[in-house]
């Protein structure tokens, strides 16, 4: 099987727009993007569920280098696939890997069809090593333009899809915002698997990834989704935090915020659960540095012990009230 030069991704994260979390028909129906095709589904240790793959054809160009000034045309297809995990979170994920065009000009759309989740390099490139570097530098660092492969405006088209069907009744109990996860994997045979996080803003990461074969690669796309979704709790349950400090201590204005976390989103912490045993080893860089789990334990223990002041509160003023009466 050919080597591709790199593997580009990214994957989108936000909170299910209906008041309760879906239930199997209910994600079934949510995910059936085509006809005729089944939507993946596991039950435990929670659900996850992944639509059928569809292809997206794209004709444009790569960046790079980080300037923006260097750029190659690529032509081939984006995979594009929409997961729901613990009936509760949903994401669009997409991805291409991109190879050296066997040809120095452009084929034939049925060419390019007929590979899903592929796209071909046009041209004459120089070392490969080199190449790979500034394939992942410009996707991850370099300016997105009108000309440039946006892999972000093809995954937010599949998440804006999803998020407007009928069946989703637009009440979510939390106030959440979608995150995106960008990122790369290179084969590096023996060095990997191996990853890179970085947090670029309060809402976008970038992840490059190096895993062993080319056969890796869907576990690498799998990982990138459980590690978009736990991140996304990580976010959500700061963010509901923070909204609740504006408000005055163990209020029913603090309750409102928090305790709908608690209930909705807490039991939906396995990271590493859905991940591919060739991949699973990167959690374990991720727990030590920067300890995903230890973060979420802690905010987790701090949304108890607000909610349990808040309860304690309430109750000692309704008994210095009955007692007063």
């Amino acid at each position: 099987m050919a080597t591709p030069l790199v593997a580009l991704g990214e994957v989108r994260t936000c909170l299910v727009p209906a008041s309760a979390a879906l239930n199997r028909a209910e994600v079934d129906k949510l995910l059936a993007l085509v006809p005729g095709r089944r939507v993946l589904w596991r039950a435990r240790p929670v659900t996850l569920a992944a639509s059928p793959t569809t292809a997206i054809g794209v004709d444009c160009d790569l960046l790079l280098d980080a300037s923006g000034e260097r750029t190659q045309q690529i032509v081939g297809t984006v995979a594009s696939r929409a997961v729901v995990f613990g009936g509760r979170v949903l994401q669009s994920s997409v991805h291409t890997s991109v190879f050296r065009a066997s040809e120095r000009r452009r084929q034939t759309w049925s060419h390019y069809l007929s590979r899903v989740g592929v796209t071909e390099l046009i041209g004459t490139i120089g070392d490969r090593g080199r190449v790979c570097e500034e394939l992942t530098e410009g996707y991850l660092a370099g300016p997105a333009t009108a000309d440039t492969l946006d892999l972000g405006s093809i995954s937010d088209r599949l998440l804006a899809r999803i998020r407007a069907d009928e069946q989703l009744d637009q009440d979510a109990p939390i106030q959440a915002r979608t995150t995106r996860l960008r990122w790369t994997a290179q084969i590096g045979g023996t060095a990997g698997p191996a990853l890179a996080m970085r947090l670029e803003d309060e809402t976008v990461r970038s992840v490059r990834m190096i895993v062993r074969s080319v056969d890796d690669l869907p576990a690498a796309q799998r990982f990138c989704e459980d590690l978009a979704a736990h991140d996304w709790l990580l976010t959500s349950t700061d963010d509901a935090i923070d909204e609740a400090d504006r408000y005055p201590s163990a209020s029913q204005d603090q309750m409102d915020i928090l305790a709908p976390v608690l209930a909705h989103l807490a039991h939906l912490w396995m990271p590493g659960a859905h991940t591919p045993a060739s991949v699973r080893s990167l959690w374990k860089e991720l727990q030590n540095d920067p300890g995903f789990t230890r973060q979420w334990t802690s905010k987790v223990g701090q949304l108890r012990d607000r909610i349990n002041v808040a309860t304690l509160d309430t109750l000692r003023h309704a008994k210095i009230t009955t007692t007063d009466w």
